[in-house]
């Protein structure tokens, strides 16, 4: 049975979706591409891939065969419109695992995620739902990814490697062993982490120190 999709997105990633498609109905896992899906306001031409750009979701409410995948790079947006899809029409999500992806079977993904090509995930690790890989990452044994984290492309992670809920880590980070990544923290491009990851907080550097906060600029008092 072919499963039919929507992406919710019209951009970079899912331009990179639809090439994993393809491939996938290459390797015998039938994909039909429906729509694209657009937040109203977002400049975005009438077609994607020959398929039309939506911008109401309940377009497609009550359509029970359809599954939705969020097409959208950053997480908040991501997790947003998860819960967009979810709250209009009970929409139900796919995940997308290109072929050339090397997945442990001790390793288990959540629904809604996406993995991108010449990616690994080793043995024993757990991925939620929403979350993205993009190509050339390593996810090493016994790490945990929470919902809606991000990996941006050539991403490392060492075993036993904790990345919270909404995390994202830019192009070429590295983390070695027994890290936590706090939920919503920042890692900066090619960041080397030593250290565990406040929540919230943004880190870059090697090895990868917090972001200084400015200083506020001191008031004058009036003569």
């Amino acid at each position: 049975m072919t499963l039919r999709l929507v992406l919710y997105g019209a951009g970079a990633l899912a331009r990179e979706i639809v090439d994993a498609l393809e491939r996938l109905n290459a390797h015998g896992t039938p994909m039909e591409l429906r729509a694209s899906i657009v937040d109203p306001g977002i400049h975005a031409p009438e077609t994607f891939r020959g398929r039309p750009v939506v911008r109401d979701v309940c377009t497609f409410a009550g359509d029970e065969g359809l599954r939705f995948v969020v097409a959208l790079g950053e997480p908040e947006p991501r997790a947003r419109a998860a819960a967009r899809l979810r709250d209009a029409i009970g929409a139900r999500f796919a995940s997308i695992i290109d072929p050339g992806v090397l997945i442990g079977a001790s390793s288990r993904i959540g629904t809604g995620a996406v993995i991108l090509g010449h990616s690994s995930v080793t043995a024993d690790a757990q991925l939620g739902e929403h979350v993205l890989i993009n190509p050339g990452c390593t996810v090493a044994h016994d790490d945990v990814l929470e919902d809606f984290a991000t990996l941006s492309p050539g991403v490392h992670l060492a075993g036993h490697v904790n990345v919270e809920e909404g995390a994202f880590l830019g192009t070429g980070a590295c983390v070695i062993p027994k890290i936590r990544i706090g939920a919503r923290a920042v890692v900066g491009a090619g960041a080397v982490v030593i250290r565990n990851v406040a929540p919230g907080q943004t880190v870059f550097g090697n090895p990868a120190r917090p972001l200084p906060t400015r200083p506020r600029p001191q008031t004058l008092p009036r003569a």
